[in-house]
């Protein structure tokens, strides 16, 4: 809740500053910006549509792996690297662990490696490392973060970590148009694996404050 209420924050500070910036500020109806930024924001962490969340598909870490914690299947992985240095999909485990547990900067470095040690970089490889830059960036696009969306888009147009991150972004700076693009493309890709109901309901609910705005 707290980094919930933070991240309002700085979005009302954004917009803020973008209406100031462009000679705006007569138009600007601080009320109604607060109320719109604290309502993205709650739908796109109570709806389930976390970008971290379709980063990370590391059954070892989301799963029960016995009567092990998150820590000690961390360090079963970690040990597993130690014998492996160079296995890319080792690299690749453990930097969805710490994406998953909120540890940005140490998961970033993990899929560093793991593009690096692959030869051919998978789409979700890419995608991971978008996410865990976008986050320590605080959620906030840059030139590096879009270049790996692109690569990830480029072998996998449907792939569902990158395609997640750009429906969230859109989402939280009220591009809801091309947030409901995204999911719906998400959609369209008609896999087994997508939530539809979640993806579903936020697209109904982009439509709400699309029409709220009016």
């Amino acid at each position: 809740m707290i980094i919930m209420m933070l991240l309002s924050f700085v979005l009302i500070g954004a917009v803020l500053w973008w209406f100031f910036s462009r000679g705006n500020a007569a138009s600007l109806n601080p009320v109604w910006m607060i109320f719109i930024v604290i309502i993205s924001m709650i739908v796109i962490f109570s709806s389930g549509l976390r970008p971290e969340k379709f980063a990370v598909n590391n059954k070892v870490i989301t799963e029960p792996l016995g009567p092990l914690s998150y820590d000690d299947k961390m360090r079963y992985l970690e040990d597993q690297l130690k014998a492996s240095p160079n296995d890319a999909e080792l690299w690749f485990e453990i930097g969805q662990g710490y994406l998953l547990n909120g540890e940005l900067n140490a998961a970033n470095i993990c899929f560093g490696y793991v593009i690096r040690l692959t030869e051919e970089p998978t789409a979700n490889q890419y995608a991971a490392k978008a996410t865990a830059q976008y986050y320590l960036h605080s959620q906030l696009f840059d030139e590096d973060i879009e270049k790996l969306l692109d690569k990830a888009l480029a072998l996998d147009e449907y792939n569902q970590a990158a395609l997640t991150l750009i429906a969230s972004d859109h989402f939280v700076t009220f591009r809801y148009q091309k947030a409901i693009n995204a999911w719906q493309k998400i959609l369209d890709s008609e896999r087994v694996d997508v939530d539809r109901v979640t993806i579903i309901n936020s697209i109904n609910q982009a439509k709400q404050l699309m029409q709220a705005r009016r």
